[in-house]
């Protein structure tokens, strides 16, 4: 299964159009099962799936299955169906918020959205500015989807101990965190020591995968969300957005 594809198309510039090639993001439907039980349906790029499997049912609060087998099987349709041999019982449909691609960001109900999500007891550790935009910057450099088609997301770990590590991509930014975290538990990460690098945006969804799985600290470059942003302060988290070179949004436990 690929990362990437080359397909056929038009190019207009100054003009003219003339046919050619470009390289797309792969974007798939991935089912993801447990005994043969159906657990979600995503869209995504069909690279890392172990990592997805495991990130996302770690970091939608399924469970945690570092050890568990993933197997992954192409559909005669191009569909992916990705198996797990464990036994996952998600909650119950009519408990789930179904988010947009925006996240939640326009939903109201502040409590109900955070029922069930842990607090952030540890203690976060002073930041430096420079060194955040610093290894954001590095991240960008590791972005090898994204450099080839312009259209993939992308999430990392970082820590002043670590460094950047656990980078991955997808089509969708959801995806990417979850592969991220997934990552982090097929290798023994202590979440929270890590910070979770995002190359876009932060609605209310990432923070609720960076809260069930024990992450801290966000640093995004674009924006967060209301809920995002409630949801950090509530929570004991903190979100670092708009991250540029002489500025940044710090919104929730933040040192000076």
């Amino acid at each position: 299964m690929e990362r990437s594809r080359r397909v056929g198309i038009h190019r207009y510039s100054a003009g003219r159009s003339h046919l050619a090639e470009d390289q797309l993001a792969s974007e798939t439907l991935i089912h993801l099962h447990s005994n043969e039980t159906k657990i979600a349906s995503l869209l995504g790029t069909p690279v890392d799936l172990k990592e997805l499997f495991l990130g996302h049912a770690y970091s939608e609060g399924y469970g945690f299955f570092p050890e568990a087998e993933v197997v992954s099987e192409q559909t005669l349709s191009g569909a992916v169906n990705v198996s797990i041999n464990q036994s996952i019982s998600p909650p119950d449909s009519n408990q789930r918020v179904i988010t947009s691609s925006c996240g939640a960001c326009n939903a109201d109900g502040l409590e109900e959205l955070m029922d069930g999500l842990p607090m952030y007891s540890h203690t976060h550790l002073p930041i430096q500015h420079d060194i955040l935009f610093n290894a954001l910057e590095s991240m960008k450099t590791l972005q090898i989807g994204f450099a080839e088609t312009g259209g993939m997301h992308a999430a990392a770990l970082w820590s002043h101990k670590h460094g950047l590590r656990c980078l991955r991509e997808d089509i969708g930014r959801h995806n990417a965190v979850d592969k991220t975290v997934g990552s982090g538990l097929i290798n023994d990460v202590s979440f929270d020591e890590e910070l979770l690098f995002l190359s876009g945006r932060c609605g209310w969804d990432i923070v609720a995968k960076a809260a069930r799985s024990g992450i801290g600290t966000i640093v995004c470059i674009g924006a967060c969300s209301t809920l995002a942003a409630d949801t950090a302060r509530s929570l004991g988290m903190r979100i670092y957005s708009f991250m540029k070179r002489e500025s940044s949004v710090a919104i929730g436990l933040v040192s000076q």
